[in-house]
Order: structure tokens, then sequence, then C-alpha cells
């Protein structure tokens, strides 16, 4: 290949390379249902094959660019475009308690550690108990447990209430 032939192929893996991430910058913007990543991935493609036009030390070195960039990219563009107004209506969230007219859930609701009811279903290991005259979802720390056994709360994480059989004897505060 002769050195002007060499340098073009230089001189459009590079514009090529810029379209990449220009393109890339586009799908976030105005998501086309993936023809643009399809294309995008298509430049990336050519920018490689171009570089290996070049030299082989230039094709090598694009592709192990695009090889390290691809993951990040691909990381933020999927957080970008989770908080783009078009991302927020397609993915799930929760329900906004306005919308509903349910009460949202507050943190007052939920049994404290040490807490102690009774299970009204066996908790195999889930099942309801009735905790400080509430009924709740709870699910069993260790062993099953059946209906009616006293019981305390041992951890209350994201909303999960965790209870295990009570030790001693004092009376549920059902």
């Amino acid at each position: 290949m002769s050195d002007e032939q060499s340098s073009g192929a230089l001189i459009g893996s590079i514009l090529l390379g810029v379209a990449t991430f220009g393109i890339f910058v586009i799908e976030l913007l105005l998501p086309t249902g993936g023809l643009l990543a399809i294309l995008c991935i298509a430049s990336a493609i050519a920018s490689i094959v171009l570089g290996f036009m070049h030299t082989p030390t230039t094709g090598m070195v694009l592709l192990a660019l695009y090889s390290v960039a691809a993951p990040f990219m691909l990381m933020i563009g999927l957080r970008v475009a989770a908080k783009s107004p078009l991302g927020r209506r397609l993915v799930l969230s929760a329900e906004i308690p306005a919308r509903t007219g349910a009460e949202p859930a507050s943190v007052q609701s939920l049994p404290a550690v040490g807490d102690s009811g009774e299970a009204i279903t066996p908790l195999r290991p889930a099942g309801f108990a009735r905790i400080n005259g509430r009924r709740m979802d709870a699910t069993a720390e260790g062993d099953l447990i059946d209906a009616g056994t006293p019981i305390e709360v041992v951890s209350v994480r994201d909303g999960q209430v965790r209870v295990r059989p009570r030790r001693d004897n004092r009376p549920a505060t059902v």
C-alpha cells in the first residue's frame, strides 16, 4: 500500500472512530430501537479494519481501545438512558402513592427489632404474622414456624420482616 493510501486509511480510521462515539451519543439522546447502535458497531468495525490497513499495530491499538471502552460506554449509556424522560417511562419503578390512592409505607409502620407477635400462618419460610396488632408478611429466620407460635422480630431490612420463635415465656403483644 502506498504512503498516500496508508495515510488515507489512517485518516478514515480516525474519522470513523469519532463517528462511532458521535453515533453513540446520538443514540442516547434519540433512542431508535437499536438502529443507531448497529450503525455505531459497524462504524467501529470499519475503523478497526482501516486501522489494520494502515499498519497492524494501529489496528491492534484500535481493537484494544474499543474493547476496553465498549463496556464502560454501555454502562454509562444505560445509566443515562434510565434517567431520560423516555427511559423513566420504560423502566419499571414503584408506583407513586398519589396516583394509586394508597398510603405510602412509612418506617413507623414496620415493627422494631425485638417486637413480639404470633405467626398467623405457617412460616415456610414466608407467611403472615400479627405483630403489634397488625397483620404483615414475615419470613422465618431459620426453621419452619407453625401457625400460632409466639415469635419475635430479629431484623427489618428493605421492608422485609424476619422473625424467629420466641425463646422466653412472656406473652405475645398481638
